[in-house]
């Protein structure tokens, strides 16, 4: 049972525990990934590999079949090529999470991808970085036959997990939830936005309007080089931020993005605006300290802040969190099911040997002896060819079930060794 439990290993490095510093010296690319799977291969005989590498984490994914019993040489020969190949002079142990047990490995996968790693529980962000790492590693036929299976069960799982939980419904951030609430409430695809400032924030607010299909933003910002070139890089519009009140005139919602300490707008600016305005203006100040008179209450205006939003944010965080034990109930099921595929590995080479050896046995040396009616009646033989494999199929089926129930699926280590005994060619 030791022998097969301990086929896959992981090596973390996340948000958990790693600062960002440190997490972007171990930010793979692409291109690094199969250089390094083959600098594994060769130099600690690394047998499948696929590496998740995002700005929260990067996690490489190992397998190591042959290498029973030397888990934490192992561990530590991958470990050493890594801060080799990432040039990295100081200790990196402080800032590891470490799995050699492919129960750990596969339960930390299925937590991962279901969004319960996530640093917003139940973001599914992580559901493209995982197929996209899978794909590459697949493309470049990096990966084993045990970590593939353990990916594509852990994504049915995430599957599964996202349709019969309520774990990824709701914004539980202030960018996504001020994105939320306008274009649930409005039809913006054709509106015209205009985001002031460039911080983090504004980014994520420019992102979620993206993925909403919302094409028609323009961008101010003080820093003016830094905003022509976010601009350039995503085919948007820079606004110089002298002209940006002007602006408000054209667009149709606004964002305040900016750290400014001084209001941006007062109120009979906005006023002005409004009266030169045929349409309602959407204004959102997401700002600390606002950038907006809290005293507003202007006909064809609308005004949303931090404060209109965070009740709703604290809200399905709670609802989110609720759902955490529904949600591993879930990934237990999976496990199980993962778990008796990797248990069962055990019995495959008893196996094979049976199947070769009765094909042998039987139809190899029952064709020999028809060679001569094979010129005569090469249809007879055919059918004698089918009779004869479906004989075989089912005789060796019954052999199997009977295998399995007495090994108990492969978990019965005694069981196993009179079954190899047996059935295994020397």
């Amino acid at each position: 049972f030791e022998q097969i439990i301990k086929l896959i290993g992981l090596i973390s490095i996340n948000y958990k525990i790693a600062p960002v510093e440190l997490r972007e010296r171990f930010y793979f690319e692409d291109s690094e990934k199969l250089v390094f799977n083959n600098l594994l291969k060769k130099n600690v005989g690394v047998e499948g590999l696929m590496i998740i590498s995002t700005c929260n984490r990067t996690e490489i994914y190992f397998e190591f079949e042959n290498h029973i019993g030397e888990e934490k040489k192992f561990l530590h020969s991958i470990v050493k090529e890594l801060v080799e190949f990432k040039k990295f002079k100081d200790s990196l142990s402080p800032y590891l999470l470490y799995y050699t047990q492919s129960h750990e490995v596969a339960n930390h996968l299925f937590r991962l991808v279901s969004g319960l790693e996530s640093m917003m529980v139940g973001e599914f962000q992580i559901v493209e970085q995982l197929k996209n790492a899978y794909n590459y590693a697949t493309r470049r036929k990096m990966l084993g036959p045990i970590l593939k299976r353990m990916i594509q069960k852990s994504l049915e799982t995430g599957k599964y997990i996202r349709t019969n939980t309520g774990i990824d419904k709701g914004a539980v951030s202030v960018s996504y939830a001020a994105v939320e609430q306008v274009t649930k409430k409005y039809k913006l695809s054709n509106s015209k936005f205009l985001c002031v400032g460039l911080g983090e924030t504004s980014r994520l607010v420019i992102k979620h309007l993206k993925q909403k299909k919302i094409s028609k933003i323009k961008i101010t910002n003080r820093n003016k080089n830094k905003a022509i070139n976010f601009c350039n890089e995503l085919g948007y519009t820079f606004i110089d931020f002298e002209n940006f009140k002007n602006e408000i005139k054209n667009s149709d919602v606004v964002f305040f993005l900016t750290s400014s300490k001084k209001m941006l707008l007062n109120k009979s600016e906005i006023k002005e605006i409004i009266k030169l305005r045929k349409n309602k203006l959407i204004m959102i100040d997401l700002s600390v300290p606002r950038n907006l008179p809290s005293d507003l209450n202007i006909e064809k205006l609308e005004i949303i802040n931090i404060d209109n939003l965070k009740d709703v944010v604290n809200e399905n965080y709670k609802k989110r969190k609720k759902q955490i034990s529904k949600a591993e109930e879930f990934i237990d099921e999976f496990l199980i099911e993962f778990n008796e595929w990797t248990h069962s590995r055990t019995l495959r080479p008893s196996i094979l040997s049976i199947k070769n050896d009765i094909e042998n046995g039987i139809i190899e040396q029952t064709l020999s002896e028809l060679n001569g009616l094979k010129e005569k009646n090469p249809k007879e033989v055919e059918i004698v060819d089918r009779k004869l494999n479906d004989v075989v199929k089912k005789y060796t089926n019954s052999l199997v079930k009977k295998i399995k129930k007495v090994s108990k699926n492969g978990k019965d280590e005694k069981a196993i060794k009179v079954i190899n005994q047996i059935f295994l060619n020397d």
